[in-house]
Order: C-alpha cells, then sequence, then structure tokens
C-alpha cells in the first residue's frame, strides 16, 4: 500500500510538516511519499491513502488545497483521506473545519505553523505587525505532528 501525503504551502511551513508526517510513516515501515499538491493530481490513481494539509491565511483554507480536493473528489473517493490544516492560531476556526468535514475524511487534524520573516510579503509583514504578532516565530508542535502520523495506522495505513 502507498500512502501519498499531499501539501499546498505558500511557505513552506505547511510542506515541512507534510514531509515530516511521510518520514514517521516511513519509519514504520509504510511507503510514503510527501508531494507538492501542484503534482499530487498525476499520481492519485497509484495510490491507496490519502493525507492533505493545507495552510490557514487570513482565517481561510489556501484556496489550493480546497480547489485540490474539489477538483479529485472522484478519484478521493473510496480512497481513506486524512485532512490537516495548520494555521497561526491556538485552534482551527469552526467554519474552516466545518469547510473540511464536507469532505469524505477519516481525520481532520491541526497543528500550528511557522512564520519566517524572510519568506513573507511586505503586506504580510505590516498586517502582522497591525496585529501585534511575531513575524519570526515557529509554533510547530513536532511530537504532536509525529503522533498524528503515527495514529494514522490504526486506520489502516500501512
Amino acid at each position: 500500500m502507498t500512502t501519498m501525503v499531499v501539501t499546498a504551502s505558500k511557505h513552506g511551513s505547511t510542506a515541512e510538516i507534510g514531509e515530516r508526517i511521510a518520514a514517521t510513516l516511513q519509519a514504520r515501515g509504510v511507503s510514503a511519499h510527501a508531494k507538492d499538491i501542484g503534482e499530487a493530481g498525476k499520481w492519485l490513481h497509484e495510490t491507496d491513502n490519502v493525507v492533505v494539509g493545507m495552510p490557514v491565511y487570513r482565517n481561510k483554507l489556501l484556496g489550493e488545497g480546497t480547489l485540490f480536493l474539489e477538483a479529485h473528489r472522484t478519484e478521493l473517493q473510496g480512497k481513506p483521506l486524512f485532512l490537516f490544516a495548520v494555521g497561526g492560531g491556538p485552534t482551527l476556526a469552526p467554519e474552516l473545519y466545518a469547510q473540511l468535514k464536507r469532505y469524505p475524511h477519516r481525520e481532520i487534524a491541526y497543528f500550528r505553523g511557522a512564520l519566517e520573516e524572510s519568506k513573507l510579503s511586505f503586506i504580510e509583514k505590516l498586517q502582522l505587525k497591525l496585529v501585534k504578532s511575531p513575524s519570526d516565530a515557529d509554533y510547530r508542535d513536532w511530537p504532536a505532528i509525529e503522533d498524528w502520523a503515527n495514529s494514522l495506522l490504526a486506520y489502516g495505513v500501512s
């Protein structure tokens, strides 16, 4: 069985989480591969399980992630689907959780991400300054991310 970890990532934090999930699964003997959302569609027919991650920006899921789920709804149907979102706040907003629940998933997780000032646009830096938020911070809880990846084995990811 093959598991594909697909990520939409604007600045790289979500992609790094996806890579860690794939590496954690590989360490447990799972044939897992991390793919950028732009190239993942062509590999869907070769995978048994799909993990999709997308960041939250300005209290919205990054459009590439939801577009991928919509565009590949038929290919994803019948495959175990696991979703995760990555954001700066302590929890996922209820309306975003409800948006993710529309897709036939086995589990939804939320992780906090990272900000690296050198990767942010002028507007993004300004917005963070206005809300008095740091523009260089890493909130990722790697042990929790690895625990979640390991928990997927209980769903038959192998």
